[in-house]
Parts: C-alpha cells; sequence; structure tokens
C-alpha cells in the first residue's frame, strides 16, 4: 500500500528544508518526497491543506509506572498521550519496580512498548544497579539487548569513582551516558528554586550551584573517559554554557532541556501549586530566556517532555510533602510552537530538538525526511490556539503544570511506520 501525503508545508530540519511539497510512503518508509511527485498506480491520498508536515517528534525522556506502579501510567496509556502529542518515538526511563538494570527487564519494557501499538518505545538502561549508585550496571548486555542509553535518571551517582568506571566502560562499548547534573549536599531537601520566592513561600530551595557542579564534574569525567555524555535536564544558563565550552574543547558532550525549563519560571509556583514542583524546578525568569536562547542558537540537542506522571494522592498534599513530577507528553509541541508565535526562534530551529537532534544523539534512523527513513510522521496546526485542561489529557495521570493555560501549536494527525494513529 502506498500513500501520498500531499498540499503540505514540508519541514525538515534535518536538511533545513522548508516548502511546499509531498511525501510518499510505501511499506511503512519514506518513499520519495519532494515539491512535485509523480505517483502512478494504486496509492491512497493525504491532504495535508497547507499544514506543516514534519518528521514524527522523538521524545527522549518518559517516565511510566510499567512495571509495578501502573497506577501512574502503563505503557500503553503513555503510548497513546504521545502520539496525541505528535510525538512517535519516546524512550522510557529505567526507574521503575524492579529497576531496569538487566536485560530480562529491558527485554520486557522493548515487548510490552511493541504489545501497545502506537509510539515506538525504546528502553533506557540503569547505569548503576537498582540505581543505588554503588556498582555498574550491566551496561554491556543492554547495550546489546538495545538499550539506547544508560542513566540513574533523577540520581546524581555520588562516587566519582564509581561514575568514571561506569563511563569508562560505555566509551568502551560505544554506549551513550545521560546524567543528572546536581549536588546533593547543595540541594538537599529542596523542594523549589532557592531564592527570594522560596523564602517568601517559607520553602527551601534547590539553589543553581548544585545544578553547576555537578554538571562540572560529569564533563570533566567524560572528557577523561571519552564518553558520550548528556547533561539532562539542564535549566540554568551557566549549565549549558558548560557544555558548549566542552564541546568547544573536542569534548562529547550534550545537553537536554525540559520543554517546562522553557515555559514556566518560579513564579508559577504560584499558590503552592503541586502541580509546578518538577525536578529541576522552575528557576527564575532569566534563566528561563537563557535555555531559549541556548536552544535559538542550536546548543541543545533534545528538548524533552520529561513526562513524570504522578496519581493524585501523591500532589494534593501540602507542596513540601507532595511528589515532584508533571505530565508531559501531550504539551512538549505547543511548548515549541508557542516559542515560535512569541517570536523566539524559527520553525526548523524549534523542531530541530524535537525531530533530528534527538535523533542524531542516538543513531536512529527516524527524525527526518529521507529516503527509506521509517515513515514517521506528524501533521502540525502551527497555529491552532487551544486550551490545556487535565480533564481533556489521554495520559492517565493528570498532573500537568499547564492546565488551564492557553496555547498554541498542536498536532493534528500522527503517523507511525505509515500508519495514521492519531488524527484523521
Amino acid at each position: 500500500m502506498r500513500t501520498l501525503f500531499h498540499n503540505a508545508r514540508l519541514i525538515d530540519p534535518a536538511s533545513g528544508h522548508d516548502g511546499p511539497g509531498a511525501v510518499l510512503v510505501e511499506n511503512g518508509l519514506i518513499a520519495d518526497w519532494g515539491e512535485a511527485l509523480a505517483v502512478s498506480g494504486n496509492t491512497a491520498t493525504v491532504d495535508c491543506n497547507g499544514l506543516v508536515l514534519a518528521p514524527g517528534l522523538i521524545d527522549l525522556r518518559v517516565k511510566t509506572g510499567e512495571p509495578g506502579e501502573e497506577s501512574r501510567e502503563t505503557l500503553e496509556t503513555a503510548s497513546r498521550a504521545a502520539m496525541a502529542g505528535g510525538i512517535t518515538s519516546m524512550v522510557v526511563m529505567p526507574d521503575t519496580s524492579p529497576v531496569v538494570d538487566d536485560v530480562a527487564l529491558l527485554e520486557f519494557i522493548q515487548r510490552r512498548g511493541g504489545d501497545a501499538g502506537g509510539a515506538r518505545v525504546m528502553a533506557a538502561g540503569a547505569l548503576t544497579q537498582a540505581l543505588k549508585g554503588e556498582a555498574m550496571a550491566e551496561i554491556g548486555l543492554m547495550g546489546e539487548a538495545g538499550a539506547v542509553f544508560f542513566t540513574d535518571v533523577d540520581r546524581p551517582v555520588r562516587d566519582a569513582g564509581v561514575l568514571k568506571r561506569a563511563m569508562s566502560y560505555a566509551a568502551a562499548r560505544g554506549a551513550v551516558v545521560f546524567s543528572r547534573p546536581d549536588t546533593e549536599d547543595l540541594s538537599g531537601r529542596g523542594v523549589m528554586n532557592a531564592g527570594v520566592e522560596a523564602a517568601r513561600k517559607g520553602l527551601s530551595g534547590m539553589p543553581h550551584e548544585a545544578e553547576w557542579i555537578g554538571a562540572a564534574r560529569d564533563i570533566f569525567l567524560a572528557e577523561a573517559t571519552g564518553v558520550r555524555l548528556v547533561i539532562d535536564l539542564a535549566s540554568t544558563g551557566r549549565t549549558l554554557e558548560l557544555v558548549s565550552e566542552a564541546r568547544a574543547r573536542g569534548a562529547d558532550v550534550h545537553a537536554t532541556v525540559a520543554a517546562f525549563s522553557l515555559h514556566f519560571n518560579e513564579v508559577d509556583v504560584g499558590d503552592y501549586l503541586t502541580y509546578c514542583k518538577t525536578r529541576p524546578p522552575f528557576r527564575q525568569e532569566a534563566e528561563r530566556l537563557a535555555c531559549i536562547e541556548a536552544v535559538a542558537r542550536g546548543e541543545v540537542a533534545a528538548v524533552v517532555s520529561a513526562h513524570d506522571p504522578q496519581p493524585p494522592e501523591a500532589k494534593r498534599l501540602p507542596f513540601g510533602e507532595a511528589e515532584f513530577g508533571a505530565a508531559g507528553l501531550e504539551t512538549l509541541l505547543a511548548t515549541m510552537t508557542g516559542l515560535v508565535a512569541d517570536g523566539h526562534m524559527d520553525l526548523i530551529t524549534a523542531l530541530r530538538p524535537l525531530t533530528s537532534g534527538p535523533a542524531d544523539l542516538l543513531g536512529l534512523p527516524q527524525g527526518r525526511l529521507a529516503e527509506g527513513a521509517p515513515a514517521d510522521l506528524t501533521l502540525i496546526d502551527v497555529q491552532k490556539p487551544w486550551l490545556c485542561a487535565r480533564e481533556d489529557l489521554v495520559s492517565r495521570s493528570l498532573n500537568s503544570p499547564y492546565d488551564g493555560r492557553r496555547l498554541t501549536g498542536r498536532a493534528v494527525r500522527t503517523v507511525v511506520g505509515g500508519r495514521t494513529v492519531f488524527g484523521t
């Protein structure tokens, strides 16, 4: 079966293309694309009505509760939420119960993700056993089984010796390491950004320097070992400067930023809104703008949803006692198209860290319009206004900081392997 998606504004950040055209899909792959395609034979057609047709979005940081806490989110419900947000590929984190730190659990995630039948589900493996930071996990075996990178998720590896050994082994195997830059002796029991707002609310804060010091240590170890390192969820301008400086020295170091770090600042915590309790925390406005500028300069490899679903009983608590985490799959795209609408960057720049950026980081074939690439596509109405209402979200957990906010830009059709999985 062949399908022609025509009358579209094609945007391909990998090649820099932005113009009218069509995409021909055959057997789940892109057979051809461009401004004028000659098509004959039995070919179905989809009129894109002038909307943006781009490579399917890739989200590198998604948490679910499966296995162990399926009441939070299952791989199936997360996949449905991803498709509604225009996401065609997602990487799930290993901090489940039990932790994904061996091949059997990794293969379970891959099998269950395949059974979900929607977005492509890839699995990250734990960097250390049980995420305790004491001994290296089965990096080699999990890598051979398909783990796309290794991470201890929200926990920095406190022991620099353990981290260096894990990085050295990962470098020898060609594996990618993601690390959360933090210094727990400084961030301690902090629950929001350290500063005037935290003091006014009587809440303990997480200072910027905790992230800077953690990032600097991990970058130095990456330079020493030669591993490909991703500073995960950078939330300050100085953290991103450290990454850029390391790259200028020739280090294979990159950064991701959470979508909420580009949309919210610490003032949005408001009257102790627990949906706005995240890790990293909402920072000052100057830091939000610095992160946006880094994305606009192309210094951020991937913008991620940092989807971290929590049940109502974990959020309906005093701010200091509530769990960290926010649902983000369905608002990732709107965050970036909103930045375009506000004049911070053009659309190609906004879509790059959602498509070719993460694909290049992990060596994935998707994330681009290219002959022979997987036919993963997202049709986007970049000017569509919509109100984010938590009760309308597809995710099983509804803890969204975007609740009640007006957004611009939305996916109207999501295609995985040439098959429409969302929209009509």
